[in-house]
């Protein structure tokens, strides 16, 4: 199949162009989104290179040779920049700037200057670098992402590989000829290659950093803004799917519901700032006691629950714990304490509605014999 460079060359521009703009757009559009960010001015600085490495009089070859490739080697290492951000790593501007400071340096030597051969070497082995580099990126905060990350890592991956056989492939047929639209070989299948991963790169970044933005938004409806931890919803959905999972009563299922004592007087005596403050507290108290699979929410005012699947003794332990711990510390000098009724998994138990009602009675016997004790379904 006959490629024809010109075609080709324009081709990539125009797409450099509309998908500079597209994720201009969508960072304007998207909260200013600094991994779009980046992603824009990474592409706007690929498009002026791209045009500069057109700009050959025959008479000097700065422009093209020396800056061009800068500027396409500062965006390799701007689509660095902007995966390790996404990835909520640092930015280290050294790195970013490291490959095109390369070349300039090299370029100020005769014998490489001149030499086609070398030069290509040293791109493809920049390129492949830092695209290395990006995959590794994503692939050490894989678990952390929490997005569909495999096709960027695929794609970066191919990317450098296709860069380290350059070398191999490319016989560094002069530009001017190809300009005239003579069959290239290698450097057709190169532009070719660049107008892909241009296009791939970009729209997966854009799905990654929507995926991301779902998930926050979806997070932010499963959890307390003022505690962090869960809500109603999230822990009725995560006690259900924990009720479903369990098979042939093969593990426990333990209910804890909490509710603070004398709620009511502590935000009338100390105000709402108070009650708010004593209800962070409780909920740090719980937290340095739950297991990693424990499920703990806010289901209600100052009512709280966890679900465990911790054997009956060690859950009504734990019960016991965070019931001395609140009783014997406070809160900016705020006397706390909680009562606690707990409901224990029976082998006919199909749903999380059954605990919390046993549990809510045993609660209620709690708070009519004193407060401040735990009573078991």
């Amino acid at each position: 199949m006959h490629l024809d460079v010109y075609t080709l060359f324009i081709f990539e521009l125009f797409i450099l162009i509309l998908l500079t703009a597209v994720m201009l757009f969508a960072w304007i559009g998207g909260r200013r989104d600094p991994t779009l960010g980046l992603t824009a001015l990474m592409l706007a600085f690929s498009t002026a290179g791209t045009l500069l490495s057109s700009m050959r009089s025959g008479v000097s070859e700065i422009v093209p040779v020396v800056f061009s490739n800068m500027m396409i080697l500062l965006c390799y290492g701007m689509m660095w920049a902007a995966l390790r951000m996404f990835t909520g790593r640092r930015v280290l501007l050294p790195v970013v700037f490291s490959g095109p400071l390369i070349w300039l340096l090299l370029c100020l030597y005769p014998a490489f200057y001149h030499s086609l051969e070398q030069r290509i070497f040293l791109t493809s082995l920049l390129t492949a670098a830092y695209t290395l580099l990006t995959t590794l990126e994503l692939w050490h905060a894989r678990r952390q992402l929490h997005v569909t990350y495999w096709p960027a890592l695929g794609l970066s991956f191919f990317h450098a590989c296709f860069y380290l056989a350059r070398p191999f492939f490319d016989n560094g047929l002069p530009y001017a000829e190809m300009a005239g639209g003579h069959s290239s070989g290698f450097f057709a299948i190169l532009i070719f290659e660049a107008i892909l991963y241009a296009i791939c790169l970009s729209f997966i970044i854009l799905a990654m950093v929507y995926e991301r933005g779902q998930l926050g938004y979806k997070q932010a409806s499963l959890s307390d803004p003022l505690t962090g931890v869960g809500n109603r919803r999230a822990f009725l959905e995560r006690g259900n799917e924990l009720i479903r999972k369990r098979k042939n009563n093969t593990f426990p299922v333990q209910l804890i519901l909490f509710d603070l004592d004398n709620f009511k007087r502590i935000n009338d005596q100390y105000g709402h700032a108070g009650g708010d403050s004593a209800l962070v507290f409780f909920c740090n108290v719980v937290n340095s006691s739950l297991e990693q699979k424990d499920i703990f929410a806010r289901i209600g005012g100052e009512e709280f629950a966890c679900l465990t699947t911790r054997p009956r003794e060690q859950a009504i332990r734990m019960a016991e714990n965070i019931r001395s711990q609140l009783a014997q510390n406070s809160q900016h000098n705020i006397p706390m304490t909680v009562s606690v009724g707990m409901a224990f998994s029976e082998p006919d138990q199909d749903s999380i509605s059954h605990l919390l009602i046993q549990a809510d009675h045993a609660l209620y016997r709690a708070k009519s014999a004193g407060k401040n004790r735990i009573e078991l379904s």
